[in-house]
């Protein structure tokens, strides 16, 4: 029944074929023409140019001369003249040569004529030549300039136009006989396509149509009994491959899909990037609305996710709150692209989310890293990104940050100081060390902030920056400011004792000491054993803190201590966490500006913010501290806008309760402000 339609159909696909071949010929032959025409175009424009600017550099080196004449100056118009002498004559010989194909350009220019233009071009040239060694005292200065004049005017700038008009003339020429040929490619392209679809594609359409229809009832049946083991196939795949909740890949396809992009990586030669994204508060979310809320959370953002990459991408929920996001890229700036996929991600998933009535709110932390050499594995790929992810969250969170391999050694490192702290702990190797506070108008010691060193034993002197964090995940930050406080109370005890009069001792304290129920009590104990009150200490505490404190035990503690006679004063007060509202949180006695601001003090604007920073505190009755007073005129500066207090490298570093003592000594010899304030700092 259908043997004789494909026999004919056969036939048919012959008829196709040809059709198709004589089609795509007559489109490349009118193809070529336009090519053509374009090239042709282009360089008659670059002709017409280079005609069009001969007839101004003769002008110019006409007026260039007449200038040596008036001004005299050979050195300063001679190079002038001599550039565009050098222009003028190589335009001229390229001219000479093009004039070759062009009959009528090439009787204007008549090489080997004197009377052609190319002949007054080169007694042109000699003649500015000549003129250029004259000196213009010399009589023959004045026939030459006037001989190059009177050409330039006259001969020499007809012959230039005359040139100009024949290269334009030719020019359109060419393009008329390029624009008739194209008209006639595009006529017979047009005909051959009528005659071939009237006789060629209509009636094997046709008849595919009637084959076509044969061959579908056939296939129809064959996919109907196909389609349930098909649809349950899928089904059975999907379900091994993506999670359950979100729709998302799962792990072993994030690995299977890696897997396969690195090794096409290693043939194209594209860029794999993997990011590591960890949500930020989505414990907060679970513990205190419930799964169910999470759920949809999770959904959600993996709906962001998805929308916010190209269809290429690979999206995989590889745990509780964490993701992957597998993307390739080209182009010379991988990381830019990156970056920006990772921001507009964070920026999404932090946007408000309504569920069943609550507000929910979540960050997100994003690391990424990209595969840099065919020794590349998915396991190492996403080790690195969740690395960077680290560096991105203890960067204080909601950020991209971009593995670097030095992050693997900070991870070694942070590794061996985190197995260290147990025993830094046992062997008493956190100690106090002091930066003296200043009165700004009497110049007299106000105090001491005690701040935490760890003399570690092979590293020697850390800064807090470097263990502090650590501290606070192993759940050791307590025990060390608690050891801290001790240490730096007996130190003001003992100072004390010695003579000296030191006012107060400010303590840094974190949420999670303010937070222990232990921590008034302890501090109380620690002051009676010593003799001391509450109001010889000031508790120092970061806005982040105040943020993380809302009605929390941490504020408790702050108003209890307050209460008793403890100062209490907000530390880092500009760094961008807390509002003015947070001001009145709690009964603050003081505002301690941060160093980032007391750095800027010669901009204007800076100057205005301290300013407006300081009578706002003023205007509560809060003294305000300036902190980092490195240079005098900060010291005038602050003075001038009424701070209070100043600390900084420009009166002590952090120093040993030892050298406390020799700066105090030395202090108390020289106390005027401003003289400490010029001399070189004392401390380590």
């Amino acid at each position: 029944m259908i043997g004789p339609p494909l026999s004919k159909l056969r036939s048919y696909w012959v008829r196709y074929a040809l059709a198709f071949a004589l089609l795509i010929s007559m489109i490349a032959g009118a193809q070529f023409v336009s090519w053509q025409r374009l090239e042709s175009s282009a360089r008659d424009a670059r002709i017409i140019r280079m005609s069009d600017s001969q007839k101004m550099l003769s002008q110019r080196l006409a007026f260039m001369s007449h200038r040596l004449h008036v001004a005299g100056d050979v050195e300063v118009h001679g190079r002038t003249i001599l550039t565009d002498l050098e222009q003028f004559f190589s335009s001229h010989k390229a001219l000479v040569d093009i004039a070759e194909e062009v009959p009528t350009a090439d009787a204007i220019y008549a090489t080997g004529e004197e009377a052609g233009l190319d002949a007054r071009v080169r007694q042109f040239v000699a003649d500015i030549r000549l003129i250029l060694t004259l000196d213009p005292a010399d009589p023959r200065f004045d026939v030459v300039l006037q001989r190059i004049e009177e050409e330039a005017s006259g001969p020499l700038l007809a012959d230039l136009e005359a040139a100009l008009t024949a290269f334009s003339e030719n020019a359109q020429k060419r393009y008329d006989r390029l624009q008739i040929l194209l008209r006639v490619f595009f006529s017979l392209t047009v005909a051959l396509l009528i005659a071939e679809a009237t006789l060629v594609f209509w009636p094997t359409h046709r008849n595919m149509n009637r084959a076509l229809r044969i061959a579908e009832e056939r296939s129809r049946r064959l996919e109907e009994r196909n389609t349930q083991l098909v649809q349950l196939s899928e089904r059975l795949e999907h379900s091994a491959l993506h999670d359950q909740l979100t729709g998302l890949a799962n792990r072993k396809k994030l690995y299977r899909n890696l897997e396969q992009r690195l090794e096409d990586r290693r043939s194209a030669g594209d860029c794999q990037c993997v990011m590591h994204l960890d949500l930020d508060r989505f414990k907060e979310i679970n513990d205190t609305l419930g799964h169910a809320v999470g759920d949809i959370v999770l959904k959600r953002v993996a709906a962001a996710m998805r929308s916010l990459v190209r269809a290429e991408d690979l999206v995989a929920r590889i745990g509780g709150d964490e993701f992957v996001i597998v993307a390739g890229f080209t182009g010379a700036n991988p990381s830019e692209q990156a970056d920006r996929i990772a921001t507009s991600v964070i920026r999404c998933i932090r946007a408000p989310m309504v569920i069943e009535g609550h507000n929910c709110i979540v960050g997100a932390s994003v690391g990424y890293t990209f595969s840099m050499s065919d020794q590349d594995t998915p396991e190492r790929l996403i080790a690195n990104a969740d690395i960077a992810l680290y560096e991105a969250k203890r960067a204080g969170k909601g950020i991209a940050v971009k593995f670097d391999p030095s992050m693997r050694q900070g991870i070694e490192r942070r590794h061996e100081l985190m197995q260290d702290l147990e025993r830094a702990i046992g062997q008493d190797e956190f100690v106090p060390y002091f930066q003296p506070a200043i009165c700004l108008k009497s110049g007299s010691v106000v105090g001491f902030e005690a701040l935490t060193r760890w003399e570690h034993p092979e590293r020697g002197t850390l800064h807090p920056s470097e263990f502090v964090h650590l501290a606070e995940e192993a759940g050791l930050l307590r025990q060390i400011e608690t050891r801290t406080m001790i240490l730096s109370l007996d130190a003001l005890t003992a100072l004390r004792c010695e003579g000296w009069h030191i006012p107060s001792l400010a303590l840094n304290t974190s949420t999670d000491s303010l937070t222990s129920p232990d921590y008034t009590a302890e501090l109380e104990e620690a002051l009676a054993e010593r003799g001391l009150a509450h109001v010889d200490i000031t508790i120092e505490v970061v806005e982040r803190t105040l943020i993380n404190a809302r009605d929390s035990p941490a504020l408790k503690t702050l108003r209890t201590l307050s209460e008793r006679g403890c100062a209490v004063e907000l530390d880092d007060f500009g760094t961008g966490y807390a509002s003015l509202s947070m001001l009145a949180t709690l009964d603050l006695s003081g505002l301690k500006i941060d160093r980032s601001l007391i750095a800027d003090l010669r901009s204007t604007r800076t100057c205005q913010i301290v300013e407006a920073v300081t009578g706002l505190g003023k205007s509560m009755g809060l003294r305000i501290v300036a902190e980092g007073v490195e240079h005098p005129y900060q010291f005038a500066t602050l003075r001038k806008l009424g701070c209070d207090v100043v600390q900084g490298f420009g009166i002590a570093k952090p120093l040993s309760l030892s050298e406390a003592r020799v700066w105090l000594h030395d202090y108390g010899s020289h106390p005027g402000v401003a003289d400490n304030l010029a001399a070189p700092p004392r401390g380590a």
